[in-house]
């Protein structure tokens, strides 16, 4: 499991960071934690980046702390290809040279920890809570499967990638089945988020990572951890004895359903907690589901409302609007981005929504179109070119009308579409040909 190295002494280079670690060409430091320092490398023989987190064990001054921290070495080194999860940290090596412990994991560029979104004013939305809940929730169902107990969920051990996906990781405290590595003496854990049992230092399940989850949704949703004191020993007292205040007192948009699923979590009793993390996951989904058709309908409520302010859009009933939207999607631009361009084939229509475009044809600017005008007359002949390339000429929003999704609307809703766009075609080419003259 841990091979000692043959490599040369770890050496460091005038910044203290090390030029090798085992086979490992250091880059630079990416970070530093209570356990040891984080560096950069390359795997040239897989191609891809890693993190090395060496453990500063020989730095303790304190025995019982240092006898700790290289137990929890080597219970993350016990995880090399143990746990393979879309959303747990995946560790490939680990290794000792010279004194020096280290683990080797895959690295995530601009990856974020929770902790960075656990304050009332840069909350995430609730979908997204509820998503990374779910993913958690799933990834330590599947570590329970395999005899791994984390026991130390918190929103620090959890990163939320650039693309908003999920890693649960640092396993140094977890328990595994049949290992005497992984028994850490006393209580274990981040105090806040630890479970009634591990304060009591009762039996820890599976469910204890439940009731730590629990925590961590309850902090993403309302910016508060469910039991605060001004000192450890009161902290401990309310995890075993008191009831966290209910979501809804702390934010009143949160679903009733949602509220009550932490609860369970929260609950003193490990019997009373969801029976595992599919089973919480399952409760989860139901909740993602009213949360992502409440959240289109105000999407789409809002485009309409934005529509029904529009010129263009005064004459069509509300039903009308309705189609229209169902026909259509939006798009926005920046300055300077091209919208159409001259020559291509495109059967839409575009109405401006913000914002405001330039007209060019043959690379001369011929004029400029704002809020509520439209454009795309091509799309009424099968087969045609644009004539023109138009441009953003600030940051747009607009709506694409696809011509096909249009024939597939009421008679009424095509005609007035029909009625209305010619006779803002009409009109501009009129004011063109006056300025002319």
């Amino acid at each position: 499991m841990v091979q000692a190295q043959s490599h040369p002494a770890l050496t460091a280079t005038a910044t203290g960071v090390p030029d090798r670690i085992g086979k490992y060409v250091i880059i630079n430091e990416v970070g530093r934690g209570s356990t040891g320092r984080v560096f950069l490398s390359h795997d040239p023989y897989y191609g891809r980046d890693v993190a090395i987190k060496v453990y500063n064990i020989e730095s303790e001054d304190d025995e019982q702390k240092a006898r700790v921290t290289r137990k929890m070495f080597f219970n993350e080194a016990q995880m090399v290809g143990k746990l393979q999860h879309p959303n747990i940290l995946p560790i490939y090596d680990a290794g000792e040279e010279n004194g020096k412990y280290y683990v080797v994991t895959e690295h995530i560029h601009g990856a974020r920890t929770l902790a960075a979104y656990c304050k009332p004013g840069n909350l995430l939305r609730v979908d997204d809570v509820v998503e990374i809940t779910f993913k958690c929730a799933k990834a330590l169902h599947y570590a329970h499967s395999r005899g791994v107990v984390h026991r130390d969920i918190k929103p620090s051990n959890i990163m939320l990638t650039l693309d908003n996906d999920v890693r649960i990781i640092d396993f140094g405290i977890a328990l595994v089945n049949d290992s005497d590595v992984s028994r850490i003496e006393g209580i274990a854990g981040s105090p806040s988020y630890m479970s009634p049992e591990q304060v009591q230092s009762a039996e820890i399940t599976s469910k204890s990572d439940l009731y730590s989850l629990g925590a961590v949704m309850y902090e993403l949703l309302t910016g508060f951890r469910p039991f605060r004191a001004n000192n450890l020993s009161k902290l401990l007292h309310q995890i075993v004895y008191a009831t966290a205040a209910p979501i809804h007192t702390l934010r009143d948009d949160i679903h009733e359903e949602l509220e009550q699923i932490s609860a369970i979590a929260l609950q003193k009793d490990p019997d009373k907690r969801h029976a595992n993390g599919l089973e919480l996951a399952g409760e989860l989904t139901r909740v993602y589901q009213q949360l992502r058709n409440q959240y289109e309908r105000i999407d789409k409520q809002e485009q309409f409302d934005l529509l029904r302010k529009l010129r263009f859009f005064h004459d069509f009933s509300h039903s009308e609007i309705w189609e229209i939207l169902r026909a259509s999607d939006w798009r926005t631009y920046e300055a300077g981005e091209e919208i159409v361009r001259e020559g291509e084939m495109d059967d839409r229509f575009y109405i401006l929504v913000a914002g405001s475009v330039s007209v060019e044809t043959r690379g001369k600017p011929i004029g400029q179109l704002t809020e509520g005008d439209c454009f795309g007359e091509t799309s009424y002949v099968r087969g045609a070119k644009r004539t023109a390339t138009i441009s953003a000429a600030s940051d747009v929003t607009l709506v694409r009308v696809s011509s096909t999704l249009l024939e597939q609307s009421s008679s009424a809703c095509q005609l007035r579409f029909n009625k209305v766009f010619l006779r803002a075609l009409i009109e501009r080419l009129q004011g063109v040909v006056s300025t002319a003259t």
